[in-house]
C-alpha cells in the first residue's frame, strides 16, 4: 500500500470519528478503525482527543493489539471489539463502536428498538449483549460477534453500540441510522405507541435505501458540520 493511499485511509477515519463526535454519538472513549490487510488495522489511540483527531492520532496495530507501525501510543483497551470482529468476518472492513445517547437508554431500560425510521431497516435484527462490562479482552470480544451474527449493528446493554460493515462510510451510515431511529423512537413513546414499519414496508425500504449514494449522502450531510 502506498503513503499516499495509507494517508487517504487514515483521514476518512479521523473524519468519520470527528463527525461522530460532533453528532455526540461518541465522546471522550468511542474509537473506530478501518481493516489494513487480515492481520491489521488502523485505529485512534486510546489517548486521543476525538473532538481534535489528526491522522497522527491513528495507530495501526495486529489482532491482538501490538503495534505493527513502530508507535508508542497505546490502542484503545477495547481493541478486542474491532480485532474480533475482523477475525471472525473477512468481508468487514470497518468497525466503528460508538457511545450514543439515545440508543443506549433504551437498553438501560431493556426496551428493544424497533423499526420506526425508514434507514433502521438496514440495520437487521439489532441484537442486544446483555452486559455493560468493557469489550477489553478476546474472551467478550467473541461473546460480542457471536451475539452479533451476521448483523451490520450490536448493542451493549447500558454501554453503547458497534456497527460493521465493509467500508468506512456504510459504517458510519448505520451508526448513525441506529441513533437516529433510537432518537425516534424515545421521543414517540413520550407521546404514545411509536408506529412500526411492518415486514413488507421494511423490505421495501431496503430494495431502496442499501445504496452507495445514499451512504455518501448521509456522510456529506454530517461532514459538513466538521468543514
Amino acid at each position: 500500500m502506498s503513503m499516499a493511499t495509507e494517508q487517504a485511509i487514515k483521514q476518512e477515519l479521523v473524519d468519520a470519528i470527528r463527525m461522530l463526535e460532533r453528532a455526540e454519538y461518541i465522546d471522550h472513549n468511542g474509537h473506530c478503525s478501518v481493516r489494513r490487510d487480515a492481520g491489521s488495522f488502523y485505529i485512534n489511540s486510546g489517548a486521543s482527543v476525538r473532538g481534535t483527531l489528526t491522522v497522527q492520532d491513528i495507530v495501526t496495530i495486529d489482532l491482538d493489539g501490538q503495534p505493527v507501525d513502530g508507535s508508542n501510543a497505546k490502542p484503545p483497551l477495547e481493541f478486542p471489539i474491532h480485532a474480533e470482529v475482523y477475525r471472525a468476518r473477512p468481508s468487514i472492513n470497518a468497525v466503528f463502536h460508538t457511545h450514543p445517547q439515545w440508543s443506549t437508554y433504551l437498553t438501560m431500560t431493556g426496551v428493544p428498538q424497533k423499526v420506526v425510521y425508514a434507514q433502521a431497516s438496514l440495520l437487521g435484527d439489532m441484537p442486544v449483549m446483555n452486559s455493560p462490562m468493557s469489550v477489553n479482552s478476546r474472551e467478550m470480544g467473541e461473546k460480542m460477534v457471536a451475539m452479533m451474527g451476521d448483523n451490520p449493528i450490536v448493542l451493549l446493554k447500558a454501554h453503547g453500540v458497534v456497527a460493521a460493515a465493509e467500508s468506512a462510510l456504510e459504517c458510519f451510515a448505520y451508526a448513525a441510522y441506529i441513533e437516529e431511529n433510537a432518537r425516534r423512537q424515545y421521543m414517540a413513546m413520550q407521546i404514545g405507541e411509536p408506529y412500526v414499519f411492518s415486514d413488507e414496508e421494511q423490505a421495501a425500504c431496503r430494495a431502496k435505501l442499501r445504496t452507495q449514494s445514499l451512504f455518501k449522502k448521509t456522510w456529506d450531510h454530517y461532514r459538513s458540520k466538521i468543514l
